[in-house]
């Protein structure tokens, strides 16, 4: 459970992290990173660190299909660790 806990916290920060990175490439017209790889990180657990980055840095919040992508992985997610706590 310990290990559950870390591996989340690293992806979170990460995915904080890449989304704030990508921010600052975008306000630069500077080379992006790409939706596919930021969508991955949300789909390997880290969709709390972006949805706070999306937040505090009102980033991808306005693209209607990354939207609706990020939303269906953090439903799934959230589905997922019901399934798993609920025992």
């Amino acid at each position: 459970m310990k290990f559950l806990f870390l591996y989340l916290f690293i992806i979170n920060y990460l995915a904080f992290t890449i989304f704030a990175y990508d921010k600052e490439r975008a306000q630069k017209n500077k080379r992006r990173v790409q939706e596919k790889n930021l969508l991955t990180l949300c789909f390997f657990g880290g969709s709390i660190g972006a949805y706070l980055a999306m937040k505090k840095l009102h980033h991808k919040t306005s693209k209607a299909n990354f939207m609706y992508k990020f939303y269906t992985i953090a439903v799934l997610q959230f589905v997922v660790l019901l399934l798993i706590f609920k025992r």
